[in-house]
C-alpha cells in the first residue's frame, strides 16, 4: 500500500485567496477558540441554567 498522491500533468492548483499574515491571523484565532466543551462549562458557571 503506498500512500503517494501523484498529480496529474494538467493539474492547476487553485489560486491563494489570502495573504498569509491574513491566514496566520485565522489560524491564531482558531487556536484561541474554546472547544464546545470548555465553552459549555463556561456557559454553565455563568448562568446556572445547565
Amino acid at each position: 500500500m503506498s500512500l503517494l498522491d501523484v498529480l496529474p500533468d494538467d493539474f492547476t492548483p487553485l489560486p491563494r485567496v489570502t495573504s498569509r499574515e491574513e491566514g496566520m491571523q485565522v489560524s491564531q484565532l482558531l487556536d484561541r477558540a474554546p472547544s464546545v466543551r470548555e465553552w459549555l462549562l463556561r456557559e454553565k458557571e455563568g448562568s446556572g441554567r445547565l
